[in-house]
């Protein structure tokens, strides 16, 4: 009888998405939609009720969350969000200039024709009909994270995903979810002049482009914070076995 290969210590079968995972999506989602609104204190044990989970999973989240800048624990059993301002936004701008024009500037030499093909297919997604609000978003992150992973370390891909989900924060509090692609084709046509600029392979004009792209992104946000932001209807409970 032949015996079954002995099975690796320590590691287990993961579930495709754990309760934390289920929470910190929902808290998040929550917060980008304004359903927990910027500078509003919470209560975790009124969040474990909301969601119908323990305060195990929610605390976990919380603390990952915390992590990302979007909220801030409070001694005992609060947390509040945390609050959103022009400078914020412009910081988050700078520093994603200074991290993502120089990576750009590498990537521009090191794109082969299959990385041009996948960002034109990414461009093309944009032409289509918007997906909703978080799907777009990701879309659009996946995007510039193909324009420059040829010269992204490990590192500047963990500091990009908190530049990008930080600004996003702004982006969704900014314009309704209505409005976050008011004009597919628009976006599409902008992103496809960082790909015609890749496809150059020319630093100089790749830079000179994405510059001016964040630029444009960075002012557009800004004009939208003059308005109302939008609010959403608020946690929802977790649907069991997800």
């Amino acid at each position: 009888m032949v015996e079954p290969p002995p099975s690796t210590p320590g590691i287990r079968p993961v579930a495709p998405a754990s309760v934390v995972d289920q929470v910190t999506a929902e808290i998040r989602r929550s917060i980008l939609d304004g359903s927990l609104p910027p500078g509003e204190p919470f209560s975790i044990v009124e969040l474990c009720r909301r969601l119908q989970v323990s305060h195990i999973p929610v605390r976990e989240a919380l603390r990952r969350l915390e992590g990302h800048g979007v909220l801030r624990l409070r001694p005992g059993r609060s947390a509040v969000v945390a609050p959103v301002d022009a400078d914020d936004l412009r910081s988050i701008y700078r520093l994603r200039r200074l991290i993502e024009v120089d990576l750009a500037g590498r990537a521009a030499r090191l794109l082969d024709d299959q990385d041009i093909a996948r960002l034109e297919s990414a461009v093309d997604a944009f032409s289509a009909q918007p997906a909703n609000p978080d799907r777009v978003l990701d879309r659009h992150h996946e995007l510039h994270l193909d324009l420059l992973r040829p010269a992204a370390s490990s590192w500047d891909v963990r500091m990009l995903e908190l530049l990008w989900r930080a600004s996003e924060r702004y982006a969704r509090l900014a314009f309704s979810d209505s409005l976050l692609d008011p004009n597919p084709a628009g976006q599409a046509q902008a992103h496809r002049t960082l790909v015609t600029a890749a496809r150059s392979r020319s630093p100089a004009r790749l830079r000179k482009e994405l510059r001016a792209h964040l630029n444009d992104s960075e002012a557009m946000i800004l004009e939208g914070m003059e308005g109302t932001a939008p609010f959403g209807d608020g946690l929802r409970p977790l649907a069991r076995g997800e």
